[in-house]
């Protein structure tokens, strides 16, 4: 890219006119190949201090990105139904095997954690392959996974098929589920990523779960587990590559801002000493993993630019903040799930109302994925949307704390939805938040760090709640371990947000 000094245009709204997202071309002879050129973002020129400038009138938000939203919203009732339902795994796995609690927690949060922290791979891979054809590769291996784990004997197996198989399938499914639906929508973002992680319809998936183990057994229930695995395949066809922004040309800069036609001219305008714009520049400025997979003669170039593209993300003091925040709320979301059945069977609860209370719980984080999406994007709060996230990840932790003070079926449902509620609103509206600390184009890369660090938590959690279980008798401890985790991370965001406050 050219320096702000040569075109007069600042460096935000020039990443506008020719950023990544658009190709620039010169036609020979001034005209356009296609000139429909109205409902760019470049051609309607507005921009906020909220990256929306990357986002308006984007073409995709319409009726095919709802298709997308539809089959996103499928493969996360499959994806969270099997994930949410660990603490059922537990007790399974407990029952057959008789390892300790810090083992058994492990093994059946692994997949989560592994979701998470394989997230920046994932992202080199949909970048590289598109959207559709990882998440098929997905959906296969957490068939497979199910499938030993079926045959188990021991731990060992169950650890290699359930944990590493299953998880490495789950992060292939899940990143790009999510990450497409912020391609496909600008104004409605958080509406609809709120909608398609809501994973309605996976608060059955518990009762499903025990009914197969109850009827089938260990080997039929994961049999038919790896059964409906596949369908994820179905729901992933659906996901086509999002159209990318009209080009500009000469032909058609009339339709710009008289700055935007400058910094377009003096663009189009710096051939090579082959008439065509630098190779190593064009792809240099584009995201950073798919421009690695290039020909040798920019590969240096752009691993350059994907090195400081990652420095730049990580310099930014809220998306750092952001990081260690869900590091430590981490610690406690996975073993939350886990580890509620067994509070439940500590305080004298049956299965089956142990089973509702995990149903109860994943309906509620379902509800929250899409009433906190749908509160966040209302106008008076939208400007707000990252402090009213900020806010939730508190009450999360205040809630957590709280669950291990209840001590009969309707108290722990009560506490249990709230905490679901919140849970599920802090899950839904990451990559909206990311959206708006770094902008939509940084998202796929931002997102993929963010997974780090999340599954870097999943793995400590479980693991010291299921140790401290072993030592004390019961579960209580780990809840406030977690509850005390995820408020000290909620703080640290705070204290991120108020001085980007003070900066602007």
């Amino acid at each position: 890219m050219t320096s702000d000094s040569q075109n007069g245009l600042p460096r935000d709204r020039e990443d506008t006119v020719v950023g990544e997202t658009f190709d620039i071309h010169s036609d020979k002879g001034g005209h356009s190949q296609d000139s429909k050129g109205d409902n760019s973002p470049v051609a309607n020129g507005r921009g906020d201090n909220s990256h929306e400038e990357e986002e308006d009138d984007f073409p995709t938000e319409g009726c095919w990105g709802w298709v997308i939203v539809f089959g996103s919203l499928m493969i996360h009732i499959i994806l969270f139904g099997i994930e949410k339902s660990s603490g059922i795994f537990f007790l399974k796995f407990d029952e057959k095997f008789q390892q300790p609690a810090s083992v058994t927690a492990w093994v059946t949060t692994v997949p989560g954690g592994l979701r998470s922290i394989l997230g920046p791979v994932c992202s080199l891979l949909t970048n590289r392959f598109s959207f559709r054809p990882v998440v098929l590769v997905g959906a296969i291996l957490m068939c497979i996974g199910m499938l030993i784990t079926a045959f188990a004997t021991n731990m060992a197996v169950v650890f290699f098929s359930f944990a590493i198989i299953e998880g490495v399938g789950m992060c292939l499914v899940y990143c790009p589920a999510v990450v497409i639906v912020g391609k496909y929508f600008s104004r409605r973002r958080g509406m609809a990523v709120g909608i398609a992680t809501s994973s309605f319809g996976s608060f059955l998936f518990p009762t499903l779960i025990e009914f197969c183990f109850e009827f089938y057994g260990f080997l039929g229930a994961f049999l038919l587990l790896s059964g409906i695995s596949l369908n994820i395949m179905v729901f992933g066809s659906l996901f086509t590559r999002p159209p990318e922004r009209k080009p500009i040309t000469l032909s058609n800069k009339q339709k710009m801002f008289p700055e935007e036609k400058e910094a377009a001219e003096h663009l189009l305008q710096r051939p090579n000493q082959e008439g065509q714009l630098d190779e190593e520049e064009e792809y240099s400025d584009r995201p950073c993993h798919k421009s690695c997979f290039r020909t040798r003669s920019i590969r240096r170039s752009c691993v350059t630019k994907c090195k400081q593209n990652t420095t730049a993300i990580m310099r930014d003091p809220r998306f750092a903040a952001f990081c260690i925040a869900m590091f430590l709320f981490s610690i406690a979301a996975n073993s939350a799930y886990a580890f509620i059945p067994l509070y439940a069977k500590q305080i004298a609860i049956t299965d089956s109302q142990t089973t509702y209370v995990v149903a109860i719980t994943i309906l509620a984080d379902g509800l929250g994925k899409v009433c906190v999406g749908a509160l966040l994007d209302l106008g008076p709060i939208k400007p707000y949307r990252v402090l009213g996230y900020n806010l939730t990840l508190l009450l999360v932790g205040v809630a957590y704390l709280t669950l291990p003070s209840t001590s009969t079926f309707v108290q722990l449902c009560s506490v249990a939805s709230i905490f679901g509620l919140l849970f599920g609103g802090i899950m839904s509206q990451k990559s909206v938040v990311l959206a708006d600390i770094l902008g939509v184009n940084k998202l796929a890369d931002a997102f993929g760090i963010l997974m780090l660090f999340q599954g870097a938590g999943s793995f400590v959690g479980p693991p010291v709640s299921g140790l401290l279980k072993d030592l004390t008798g019961n579960s209580n401890d780990g809840f406030y371990f977690g509850g005390v985790t995820t408020i000290v991370g909620a703080l640290l965001f705070v204290v991120a947000n108020i001085l980007q406050h003070r900066k602007t």
